[in-house]
């Protein structure tokens, strides 16, 4: 049944409906049933609840940021699950599921960049719509590209891992190219059924404002650079689904992992990974 819904007009409209402005006591109650379903702590936002006019704006919330300190090395870049730790092979493949791979090359649209992703690591991070919906750099640098992938708006839940082949290099995807000091870290947003938009923070583009348009694909060469500080916003989904983070040197020892873990953005991925694999 889904296969045959046109996900990217469906996407849109929820995104719309989500996103309108209600009145004030409409609002705030939309708001508290929304965050009591979901098992949202409200005062965790940096401002009051009362002040958001619709569920699409408590989304994309930001949260008190004493509450999220920025750890060493290279960090979660949100709040969710970390689905998935590996090691990139040195031809470029990554496990979807077992019995399922993708190449860097599908991922990033064929970029010429890829290839430095060889050998390098990577990790799939999923959102809930218990989540605030910001992504942050998991690094300090300087973002030097910016791509946008059109494709198509498959959910990223479970069925569609173990159903969609390649899900993560079909789905529309925005990838922000950050180099550092360590080198080449790719952070891909993933779209997803019901992700009325990804948007970024430094630079105005956004993604499915018009589903009905022709998208190609979009590669921006940021000149001159820009830098950004390690755990700083670089973009937002205005609803939930996955960032993976691709570095092109293996930053983390370890072996490959499927831990569905909670985390926090500025959590040290290094000293997460050792624990999960010492447990």
């Amino acid at each position: 049944m889904i296969r045959s819904l046109p996900l990217a007009y469906l996407s849109w409209f929820v995104g719309k409906l989500a996103n309108l402005p209600l009145p004030k006591p409409l609002a705030l109650l939309s708001v508290r049933v929304f965050a009591r379903a979901y098992g949202i702590d409200v005062t965790l936002a940096n401002r009051p609840v009362e002040t958001f006019r619709c569920i699409g704006e408590f989304f994309t919330r930001d949260l008190r940021p004493e509450l999220r300190p920025v750890e060493d090395g290279i960090v979660s870049p949100v709040d969710g699950t970390l689905r998935s730790f590996q090691n990139i092979t040195t031809q470029g493949v990554v496990a979807q599921v077992k019995g399922k791979t993708y190449s860097v090359e599908s991922l990033l649209g064929g970029d010429e960049q890829s290839r430095r992703f060889h050998g390098g690591q990577l990790w799939n991070f999923y959102l809930s719509p218990k989540d605030a919906h910001h992504i942050h750099s998991p690094v300090a640098g300087t973002l030097v590209r910016t791509r946008r992938i059109p494709g198509r708006l498959w959910p990223v839940n479970d069925w569609a891992l173990h159903s969609v082949d390649g899900l993560f290099a079909v789905n529309e995807r925005v990838v922000s190219f950050i180099e550092t000091a360590d080198g080449l870290v790719a952070v891909v947003m993933v779209g997803a059924t019901n992700v009325g938009r990804i948007s970024l923070a430094y630079t105005p583009l956004e993604t499915n404002l018009k589903p009905w348009s022709h998208k190609p694909i979009l590669s921006l060469d940021h000149d001159p650079v820009i830098s950004v500080g390690k755990g700083s916003k670089i973009g937002t989904f205005k609803m939930g689904s996955s960032v993976l983070v691709l570095t092109e040197r293996r930053l983390v020892e370890g072996n490959d992992l499927d831990p569905f873990a909670s985390v926090h953005y500025g959590r040290s991925l290094r000293s997460l990974v050792e624990g999960l694999q010492a447990a």
